[in-house]
């Protein structure tokens, strides 16, 4: 009789955990039912810096191979397995999780039980240790450490390797670093009795043990595996054996990600010495040489561990699988463990089929391909044309239909009901699709199956994305829903589902989208149309008979559309085309608001960029035919139109007056307009995928509307969707943020419903987003439906009517800053530039804001119809029928021509308002082509500007006079900015600075010069977009603050440099990149042009680099040649003539350059880190200095009172470098006192000690300036985003109390203090100006 001994695994189960092991429900459940569970370590996520996302990625991954994931980590004090990627996110965010290995567990452990909570990621060792514990056999991460070199000296050997030899987990890596002793480290393996093989992965012969980024190592494997089935087998041997140790299988980075093994030995050779000569030793080399490795392979070290860690999990999850089979032949992983990367595991009951639904969403399902673009360096963003590329190329199940749909159900959780109504053929594809949308949730049921598989495919959808995760082009495969379905088929789907809310994306043919839209206003729900392209968008504007399909308001066929701009505007014009704003219906909605001269309110509403762009215009054109538009505008937010029922609560609602664009007078249906310009929620820097955001925002949107949210309390909530689609793989994000609970039933369902039931708001609780309320109604419509004028309108009222307090708006549109054009050697080429620009006259180049004084009157208005275009819309033949008096209303007076005129028509009055605002406000002379000029010669060449004043075709440029946009001199001078009255003294310890309203008006270009006006709160601020504005400093000024008070085109040149004269600030000098520079008269409004400066044409070959002394008498110019190191020329601002040229022996030539504070002289930086004192008077440097440790000076700057009468009195003298570091001086200490000096000479000390060291900034110094009481410095670097420092005088100290993380800065382009210091304002690159004000 023989008899058999059965060995079973180690099940914890029956004999309970360990005492303090916390294990989660589901890895309890699945240990019990010996289901394949993988263990992940946390370390790869608390210090692997590969993003939050990343558990959430290796979850999904090892669950779609038939695996369930069991992240171990300590969290708060307690070992964990079963740890949710919400918690390693948490942990993440808190910022101080530890390394565990086995060593450190019951160190955590313990400090828990004694009240301190610490988090702490587990290492391999840890991970195998808690594995263990719990009864899991398989372990699946990236590489295990080893045996380092002159390890048998050191003994620094890692923890993983014992444990290995001492704990029984089966653990898939792909080695351990290359950069340690391979050959040692599984020496050390040996014989500590573990089990190493590797996979042979589909090769033979000889295979090596794996090199980590390598797929050969160049040591051969103890042993091969072929399969995981094999790899399994060994597992469970080792099991039935009690053979107590681990098991190491060896697999190799996919052959497309591995690196050459000459290729990163090389790498590892130079990154391993540099660790040695810097001394990184112990726990400090292994980071060391990791971020090496990075920088030497180009990034390919960080793409290959990447790849490598998920080839891994892939690994373990089917060795998991073969090994619950091995045990259980019968075993087949359940629905939610199926092997479809493309479907990940639901969390919820199974699907009733039941087709009926609150949220129904007809649109397309589609098979994505996302090929993010991997490239070999980071310079390379683009992949190449013409070959192929390597990418990171994911599959999932998309479509805007499926994305809208799901994102609207992750939103809605068990509140709303959300279908899928879409087609698929019968392929493999199409069965894909239908087991991922019962995976996700969504009920299948009303997605039909084509049969005819030689007409149809399933749509499948690829997208190229560039290095930075930006679309580069993609290609659909939609056919599928070209074909036009049986009407009576849709319509079928309709009446079964029953839905309060239907969305119809654009992938529909014309003919299917008519039909969904018209059985949808059948079935009275509220219609939403999303876009999707350009091109698709057109779709919604059918004919019928010749005629448009849709209707208009109120009962209008659609309820809602989400387009981008350009969506939009193709919206626009196939409606313009289609004959939809030729309807009488039209017509007699948009003539209910009575809209004339509405660009001033659009402006105000949403910004001149959007006006510009015609975006509000256009959307209220079609806001008859689809009464709510929420245009998504990217980084810029959403701008809401929506038309309003005359109930509507927002229409008397106090905080609702700023969004209502107009209103209807007593119309039965229509009460208002209401626009709002929603920014965004957050600046997204870290994109991982731009693809599916906007269709997580509808659908995000559309939960809440069905839940009885009204749109306007929407937008942002949206918004916060479409930001976690930016930051997730997936669109939409499988971990979207706690579901939207509205406790009201909806609000704008049924579509039929009758006014009074419309007539009230309904409360909106319960919501786990701030601000997600529905404003109740606090009081009553007046009768007769009349509102009381809004502040907004009143304003503009003024503006027609008289008032001063409103300023113009630039009218002009940059179209891009010219290159920067340099040869080899650095020097400046302008050869081309400045010949195409000799022949052309002053008055060309240049287009003001202002105009003349007054408007002429126009000619008398005839009823005689004229050839030529159509009227505007905002025209009204009625007006005519109107009768208005203008002598029984005191504010209408003012439009008489005599005293005796009482009673005009309607259209005179128009006209008559028109002449008035013009009169007041004159459209600007450069704002419009200008007609029937004379064609002017070719102008001669001059030699100066002198030359050229008398020839006629340079003549100047008259510009309205300084008195006249300065409006109210004695005002200005009041208010804005302190005059500089009381002496203050700030404290060096903190700031007490406080963020004021910024500049309005954005520059096209980075924001590269400002400057203050000296007697009044006029900043001038200039870009390479050819542009100046001068605004009033006044952040109380409504309804605009800190408002423009004049702007300047200058035509083809790109402005450089601008800066006010000084001591009067009565001209402003701008030049660019060219042979001339211009200044301009304030008092008068001459602009002059200098050409070139007498005998010295040669070395300014730009004029750019120029600086006005601070007394008003001289200019200097840095010249663009480099002879004999640097050249500095000075001009009198009287003559516009030579006087004197500083030349000053300088390695590379001159850097930068800082006028004394008497305007005597001047301080010159060479690159080379020399500094010269230059005299004006004596015409010669007094001495030469070196910046201490300067090896490429940048900027200088000098301030403060009280300094050298012999230096210009100049307290301080700041000097910044390439190395980001900045110097500053006391002038007093760099004169030689010793040496005897007479009056005329002065001795310097060659290398002056600085008085202090500034070291916070780690780029170039590219800005640095003085508050003009001496009392603060700012140092800023424009090639890092937000490195600005403020430093306190004369202590020499750096504020750390600002700018913090938070503060809004940008990448700074220029600083400038107010002239009473307790102004400061930043430009940045982005072309917006901001202003802080600087508290005593």
């Amino acid at each position: 009789m023989s008899c058999q001994r059965v060995f079973t695994p180690l099940r914890r189960q029956s004999q309970g955990f360990p005492d303090g092991l916390h294990v989660s429900k589901e890895i309890r459940q699945a240990i019990a039912d010996r289901q394949p569970v993988v263990a992940l370590e946390s370390t790869i996520y608390t210090h692997g810096a590969m993003g939050k996302d990343l558990a959430y990625e290796h979850e999904e991954l090892i669950r779609s191979y038939g695996g369930i994931p069991a992240i171990i980590a300590i969290v708060d004090g307690v070992p964990t397995v079963g740890v949710s990627p919400s918690e390693i996110v948490q942990m993440i965010e808190a910022g101080n999780a530890v390394k565990v290995s086995r060593r450190d567990v019951s160190y955590l452990v313990g400090m828990g039980l004694a009240g301190r909570k610490i988090h702490g990621g587990t290492t391999i060792s840890g991970t195998m240790l808690l594995a263990r514990l719990a009864g899991i056999r398989v372990f699946g991460t990236g590489g295990l450490g080893g045996v380092h070199r002159g390890g048998e000296n050191t003994m620094d050997v890692s923890a993983d390797l014992t444990e290995l030899g001492r704990t029984r987990v089966a653990v898939v890596a792909s080695g351990c670093k290359g950069f340690l002793d391979i050959p040692r480290t599984l020496e050390f393996l040996e014989t500590q009795g573990c089990l190493v093989s590797t996979f042979a992965d589909g090769r033979s012969k000889d295979i090596d043990f794996p090199g980590f980024w390598a797929r050969n190592s160049g040591t051969p494997s103890p042993s091969v595996v072929n399969t995981e089935r094999e790899a399994a087998a060994m597992i469970l041997s080792q099991e039935r054996l009690n053979i107590e140790s681990g098991l190491l299988f060896a697999n190799p980075v996919p052959e497309e990600y591995g690196i050459p093994l000459p290729e990163i030995r090389a790498a590892i050779e130079q990154a391993v010495t540099e660790a040695d000569e810097k001394g990184f030793t112990g726990s400090k080399n292994t980071p060391y040489v990791l971020g090496r490795l990075k920088e030497l392979t180009g990034n390919k070290a960080v793409v290959a561990n990447i790849a490598l860690v998920k080839s891994n999990l892939i690994r373990a999850a089917n060795v998991a699988v073969e090994l619950a089979r091995l045990e259980d032949p019968s075993f087949q992983p359940t629905a939610s463990q199926q092997s479809t990367p493309s479907a990940p595991v639901p969390a919820h009951a199974p699907i009733p089929s039941d087709p009926s639904s609150d949220i129904l969403v007809a649109g397309s399902v589609a098979v994505d391909l996302s090929c993010d673009y991997t490239p070999s360096s980071k310079s390379e963003i683009a992949p190449q044309l013409h070959t192929s590329n390597p990418a990171a190329i994911r599959q999932s199940v998309g479509g805007v239909g499926h994305n809208v749909a799901l994102a609207a159900h992750r939103a809605s959780g068990d509140k709303s009901r959300v279908k899928l109504a879409s087609l698929i053929a019968n392929d493999t594809w199409g069965s894909t699709i239908l087991s991922s949308l019962e995976s996700e949730g969504l009920d299948p049921v009303l997605v039909s199956k084509l049969q005819d598989t030689q007409t149809y495919r399933t749509a499948q959808y690829v997208a190229i994305n560039d290095g930075k995760k930006d679309l580069v082009m993609a290609m659909a495969d939609m056919d599928i829903f070209n074909y036009d379905a049986d009407p009576d088929l849709l319509k079928r789907v309709l009446e079964q589902s029953r839905p309060n809310w239907l969305v119809v994306d654009g992938n529909w043919s014309e003919t299917n989208i008519k039909t969904l839209v018209k059985a949808g206003a059948k079935g009275e729900c509220n219609i939403v149309f999303e876009p999707v392209s350009v091109e698709k968008s057109r779709r919604l504007f059918g004919l019928t008979n010749g005629a448009p399909a849709l209707t208009v308001f109120p009962q209008s066929s659609m309820d809602l559309a989400s387009p981008n701009t350009y969506e939009l505007a193709a919206m626009y014009e196939q409606a313009k085309q289609r004959g939809y704003f030729d309807t009488n219906e039209w017509f007699g909605v948009i003539d209910a608001f009575g809209m004339r001269g509405a660009r001033e309110k659009f402006v105000y509403m949403t910004s001149r960029e959007l006006t510009d762009a015609g975006i509000p215009v256009q959307m209220v054109q079609l806001l008859p035919y689809i009464p709510t538009i929420a245009t998504k505008l990217g980084p810029k937010g959403v701008l809401l139109a929506t038309l309003l029922r005359p109930e509507d609560p927002r229409l008397w609602a106090t905080e609702e007056r700023q969004h209502i664009l107009a209103r209807a007078v007593d119309h039965p249906t229509i009460g208002g307009i209401y626009m709002r310009l929603y920014p965004a929620v957050e600046n997204v820097e870290d994109v991982v995928s731009v693809n599916g955001a906007g269709d997580t925002f509808l659908g995000v949107l559309v939960s809440g509307l069905a839940q009885g949210a009204r749109v306007d309390k929407m937008i942002d909530v949206a918004q916060q969707g479409a930001v976690m689609s930016l930051r997730s793989a997936e669109a939409p994000p499988p971990n979207y943020p706690p579901r939207i609970n509205l406790q009201s039933p909806p609000t704008m369902a049924p579509r039929k419903a009758d006014d009074d039931d419309m007539s009230s708001e309904t409360s909106v609780s319960g919501s786990e987003f701030s601000g997600f309320e529905s404003d109740e109604a606090t009081s009553k419509v007046p009768r007769g439906g009349i509102f009381e004028k809004d502040s907004d309108e009143e304003e503009l009222e003024r503006l027609v009517l008289g008032n001063k307090a409103g300023f113009k708006d630039s009218l002009f549109q940059y179209n891009g800053a010219e290159a920067d054009h340099q040869d080899e050697d650095g020097d400046i080429d302008l050869a081309d530039e400045v010949n195409e620009l000799e022949d052309v006259a002053d008055a060309d180049l240049f287009a003001f804001d202002t105009g003349p004084s007054g408007a002429k009157p126009a000619p008398a208005v005839t009823k005689e119809r004229t050839t030529g275009p159509d009227p505007a819309v905002w025209e009204d033949s009625d007006d005519d029928r109107l009768a208005i008096s203008l002598a029984n209303t005191n504010r209408l007076r003012k439009l008489r021509i005599s005293e005796a005129e009482d009673v005009v028509s309607g259209t005179e009055y128009s006209r008559r308002l028109r002449q008035q605002y013009l009169r007041l406000n004159p459209q600007p002379a450069w704002a419009t082509a200008s007609q029937g000029r004379p064609s002017k010669g070719r102008r001669k060449s001059a030699a100066t500007s002198d030359s050229s004043a008398s020839d006629a075709d340079d003549s100047d440029v008259e510009a309205q006079p300084l008195e006249k946009f300065l409006r109210d001199v004695n005002k200005l001078s009041e208010s804005g900015m302190a005059s500089g009255q009381g002496k203050r003294r700030l404290k060096p310890e903190t700031l007490d600075i406080q963020r004021t309203r910024e500049i309005p008006d954005r520059h096209r270009a980075p924001a590269d010069c400002l400057s203050f006006h000296p007697e009044f709160p006029v900043l001038l601020s200039s870009s390479k977009a050819g542009v100046l504005y001068l605004h009033h400093i006044a952040p109380e000024a409504h309804p605009t603050p800190n408002p423009q008070l004049t702007s300047v085109q200058v035509k083809q040149v790109d402005v450089r440099r601008a800066e006010f004269m000084y001591p009067k600030g009565d001209k402003i000098f701008f030049a660019g990149r060219r042979r001339y520079f211009h200044h301009w008269d304030l008092p008068s409004g001459v602009v002059q042009k200098t050409s070139q400066i007498q005998g010295h044409g040669l070395e300014h070959k730009t004029m750019e680099h120029f600086k006005m002394s601070p007394c008003g008498r001289y200019m200097a110019l840095k010249a663009s040649t480099k002879k004999s190191g640097g050249i500095v020329s000075i001009i009198s601002t009287g003559s516009m003539q030579w006087i004197a040229s500083a030349r000053m022996t300088s390695q590379d030539g001159i850097a930068d350059y800082a006028w004394w504070r008497s305007g005597e002289g001047l301080s010159v930086l060479g690159r080379d880190g020399q500094v010269g004192e230059y005299s004006v008077e004596s015409k010669k440097f007094l001495g030469i200095w070196h910046d201490d440790g300067s090896v490429g000076g940048t900027v200088i700057a000098l301030g403060g009172r009280g300094g050298p009468h012999a230096l210009g009195e100049d307290r301080w003298v700041a000097v910044g470098s390439n190395t980001g570091i900045t110097n500053i001086y006391e002038r007093s200490t760099l004169i030689d006192k010793k040496k005897n000096i007479d009056d005329d000479d002065v001795a310097l000390h060659e290398d002056p000690t600085p008085t202090r060291v500034f070291e916070q900034l780690i780029t170039p110094i590219t800005t640095l300036t003085f508050s003009p009481d001496g009392q603060l410095l700012a140092f800023a670097s424009v090639h890092k985003k937000d490195a600005l420092k403020l430093a306190h005088l004369p202590t020499c100290t750096v504020y750390r109390n600002w700018p913090t993380e938070q503060t809004p800065l940008g990448r700074i382009s220029s600083v400038a203090f107010g002239r009473g210091s307790d102004l400061l304002a930043v430009g940045n690159d982005g072309g917006r100006i901001r202003m802080w004000n600087i508290l005593s």
